[in-house]
């Protein structure tokens, strides 16, 4: 899971939202209904500054982007770059599969298979859902 926070969009977070060093803002996906994900360019962003819950923080120009433990099925296994394009008028997410390293494991061990917000690795998170 990695975040990448491009320069016009931390102007745009930090213009819009009136942030000042220090301050964070946390990420999250958007969901049709329970159970049906789609990584969309539209998700959804609010001011948060306490990154307690948070399991990837990225900081840009002074402000903390956060991912938090709530969210981190939608994420999971996922590079996520939000961006900004001025014709859209809001933040872009964009959503590519994370690649492993696979210098980091020998040829003897089996490879396991990539963990995203489709298959059952979610099935832990599915109770914030019911």
């Amino acid at each position: 899971m990695k975040l990448i926070i491009t320069d016009s969009a931390s102007q745009w977070f930090r213009q819009q939202l009136a942030l000042t060093s220090g301050q964070g803002v946390k990420l999250f996906g958007t969901t049709i209904r329970p159970r049906h994900v789609e990584h969309t360019p539209n998700q959804g962003f609010a001011t948060e500054n306490n990154l307690g819950d948070a399991v990837l923080t990225t900081t840009k120009d002074g402000i903390n982007y956060h991912i938090n433990f709530a969210d981190e099925w939608f994420f999971s296994g996922l590079v996520t770059t939000v961006d900004y394009q001025p014709n859209a008028g809001q933040p872009h997410f964009t959503f590519t599969k994370e690649q492993l390293n696979a210098t980091s494991k020998s040829a003897s061990e089996p490879t396991a298979p990539a963990i995203d917000a489709t298959t059952s690795a979610s099935q832990k998170f599915e109770d914030y859902w019911e």
